[in-house]
C-alpha cells in the first residue's frame, strides 16, 4: 500500500492565532462588588392600597473570569413556596454597554437586561421586556435599579411601566453582606 506524497504531518501544518481572551476593563471590575454572600429582604406591592408582602432568603454570587457575575438567589414567595434563580451580569466590550439576564423557576421567562450605569456610579440600571403582570398575554417595560448603598449593603428596586410611561415600583429588596 502506497501512502500520497501530499500528505502533511499535523505538527508541521500552522494555524491560525486563536484569538486573544477578552480582559476585564473598569465596566468590568464595578461588577465586582457584586462578589459575596449577601442576606436579603424583599417586600413587594401586589396592590399599593395594601400593605407589602415580605420574604427573606440568601444570593451567593461568583465572578466567571472577572468578566461576568453570576448570583444564585434562594428564598421563599410570599406563600412559603421555596423559589430559587439566577442573575448574570456583564460588559460587552463589542456594544459597549452593560448586558445581563435574570432566569428562575417562578417564570419561564428569560428576562433579558441592557443596562447603564447611573452619573454617580452607585447605581446599575437595567431595562427589560417581559410579561404584563396585568394583562394576560400582552408584554410591558421593566426596570431593575440595582444600587450599592456602601461596601456592605444594596438594594435592587423594580419598577414596572405604567399606560402613562409612569414608573411605578412594585418590589424592593435590601442586600446586606454576610
Amino acid at each position: 500500500m502506497r501512502v500520497s506524497s501530499n500528505v502533511t504531518n499535523m505538527s508541521e501544518q500552522t494555524t491560525p492565532e486563536m484569538p486573544t481572551a477578552t480582559k476585564p476593563v473598569e465596566e468590568h471590575k464595578w461588577l465586582q462588588q457584586f462578589v459575596g454572600n449577601w442576606n436579603v429582604v424583599t417586600e413587594m406591592w401586589m396592590d399599593p392600597s395594601e400593605p407589602p408582602m415580605t420574604g427573606q432568603g440568601t444570593e451567593s454570587v461568583t465572578s466567571l473570569g472577572g468578566l461576568w457575575t453570576v448570583a444564585e438567589v434562594k428564598g421563599a414567595m410570599p406563600d412559603g413556596t421555596p423559589t430559587r434563580g439566577f442573575t448574570v451580569f456583564g460588559y460587552d466590550v463589542s456594544f459597549n454597554e452593560y448586558r445581563g439576564c435574570f432566569y428562575g423557576d417562578m417564570s419561564s421567562h428569560l428576562w433579558k437586561y441592557t443596562c447603564t450605569l447611573s452619573d454617580d456610579k452607585k447605581s446599575l440600571i437595567c431595562d427589560c421586556v417581559g410579561p404584563d403582570m396585568v394583562n394576560e398575554g400582552q408584554t410591558a417595560n421593566y426596570r431593575d435599579v440595582y444600587t450599592f448603598e456602601d461596601a456592605n449593603k444594596r438594594t435592587l428596586t423594580s419598577y414596572g411601566e405604567d399606560a402613562n410611561g409612569e414608573w411605578q415600583m412594585f418590589m424592593k429588596s435590601t442586600y446586606t453582606r454576610t
